[in-house]
């Protein structure tokens, strides 16, 4: 989503009539906690679906967080009682995880998988097998994966699914087992305070301002600060990616770049920063597809081109501390330098941006009208 500057700093007088109107959430008490607004968030947002029938707060924060990573063991979510299989943990046809394997019968043997997927996406489908011939299907979607005489990682497909309870079919060969299924999807752009999720903290306006600024991408509205930090790729010790002085497609920054040859290889700049924040990241590039992958979380690509260029990432949020970001070039690849900006965001620019009085602590009425005011923005997961 992308609104330009003037609208963001006064699109909150737009919503003043709708914030008054719309339908209030439930009272939390006198004391809101950070759970509270977790809460909030999913409920309105309509990300629900994603929970399972008792949420914890881990449910929540994966949902928050964009986690789209899960590896599910076949014991724990089978249907006991109806699948004819059995539970086995010898380790003669190799090493297994968690508890055991599920053994089918000499014949061929249908095994139900339940479990709640947190967050909707385009899902590839793996997973730990034993014999040839297995046979997954979700939905009207089926796919064959093969094991061998000993268990092996095989990979399945790629699924469609929504957010919510699923369930997969899997017909074992005759003698077939199979250990675990791994879900795996780019995670998303994660919701969350400076410090991180902590649900039994009193909830503060700066958790509030951080997590609505992710929720509506508003961190482009602030102001650029004067002195970004730059980052020679130069430098960089650990990598395949060569120092080359090559000039012809682009003068490098610092007189020398990283390239890569007919193999592709991995760049990883790690950074420590003072302070959490929005940061606009960039990086002079050549090649395609650069993949950037930000703290081994969210991952960007990018179509670079046939010389050194700009790329231009957006306003990220890091924690303070230690982060990375890492960067996997092409074969003919390149990386010049990392540009990291930081955006000034003041609670008074925040405050007017957002329409609220920041004056006392947060009450039920200031997360009534953000969350109308992100219902009425129709922000996705």
């Amino acid at each position: 989503m992308s609104v330009h500057p003037v609208v963001k700093f006064s699109f909150h007088l737009a919503f003043t009539a709708l914030m008054v109107l719309s339908a209030t959430i439930p009272a939390y008490g006198a004391n809101l906690t950070q759970r509270d607004w977790m809460v909030a968030l999913v409920d309105t947002l309509g990300w629900t679906f994603g929970l399972p029938d008792e949420p914890q707060d881990p449910d929540y924060m994966n949902i928050l967080t964009g986690n789209r990573n899960l590896r599910l063991e076949a014991e724990d979510i089978f249907t006991q009682g109806e699948d004819a299989v059995s539970l086995m943990s010898f380790r003669n046809y190799g090493d297994y995880s968690g508890k055991g394997w599920l053994q089918g019968t000499n014949q061929p043997t249908e095994v139900h998988l339940n479990f709640v997927l947190p967050v909707k996406g385009r899902y590839r489908l793996q997973t730990k097998i034993r014999k040839p011939g297995h046979q997954f299907t979700i939905g009207d979607q089926t796919a064959i994966a093969d094991g061998t005489e000993k268990f092996i990682e095989s990979k399945v497909g790629e699924f469609i699914l929504e957010a919510g309870a699923q369930e997969i079919l899997v017909v074992l060969p005759p003698s077939g087992a199979i250990d675990y299924i791994a879900l795996a999807a780019p995670n998303l752009a994660a919701i969350t305070p400076d410090q991180g999720w902590q649900p039994e903290e009193p909830l503060s306006w700066a958790v509030l301002n951080t997590t609505m600024l992710q929720l509506l991408q508003l961190a482009d509205a602030f102001p650029l600060e004067s002195s970004p930090l730059i980052f020679e790729a130069e430098n960089i010790k650990a990598t395949e990616a060569e120092v080359v002085t090559v000039k012809h497609l682009g003068v490098p920054s610092g007189g020398k770049w990283l390239r890569t040859s007919s193999r592709p290889a991995q760049v990883s700049f790690p950074f420590e920063l003072p302070t959490a924040g929005f940061y606009d990241v960039s990086i002079r590039a050549i090649g395609k597809p650069i993949n950037i992958l930000v703290n081994d979380h969210y991952e960007i690509e990018f179509q670079g081109k046939p010389y050194l260029d700009q790329l231009e990432l957006g306003p990220l949020f890091f924690f303070s501390g230690n982060n990375t970001i890492t960067l996997r070039l092409p074969p003919g690849g390149g990386i010049d330098k990392l540009t990291l900006t930081a955006r000034w965001i003041s609670p008074e620019a925040t405050q007017t941006l957002l329409g609220t009085n920041q004056a006392a602590q947060p009450a039920t009425a200031d997360l009534d009208s953000l969350t109308s005011l992100l219902a009425a923005f129709g922000v996705e997961r």
